[in-house]
């Protein structure tokens, strides 16, 4: 069965307290196309990549990447962010065909 394009897995912990460091790990869907191959009829594959990543945590931004065609098909991204605060952490990627592909997960504590 097909993955659709721009589904994403975002992991963080299962058990959070306030002003823990917790580790952010989120993987999206992304044939990440450089547009210098091609296909078994010889056709030019045309480049189709994420090229921003946002990361908002409640209504602060706590990260951003900029990509380019060389990163890896369905990419993976893990970064650090103190849990100061119970919020959304939404993840949003933008490819260069003007897909824009969103994700939330919520920072509860215990």
């Amino acid at each position: 069965m097909p993955v659709e394009l721009g589904a994403a897995r975002i992991l963080v912990p299962a058990s959070i307290h306030r002003g823990d460091v917790i580790d952010v790990r989120a993987l999206v869907e992304h044939p990440m196309t450089t547009g210098l191959f091609r296909d078994a009829q010889g056709n030019p594959i045309p480049a189709h990549f994420i090229n921003d990543v946002s990361v908002t945590y409640g209504d602060r931004e706590a990260a951003h990447f900029v990509w380019s065609s060389g990163i890896s098909r369905d990419p993976f991204v893990e970064f650090s962010v103190v849990a100061d605060r119970e919020a959304s952490l939404t993840f949003t990627w933008k490819d260069n065909k003007g897909g824009v592909f969103t994700q939330t997960v919520d920072i509860k504590f215990i």
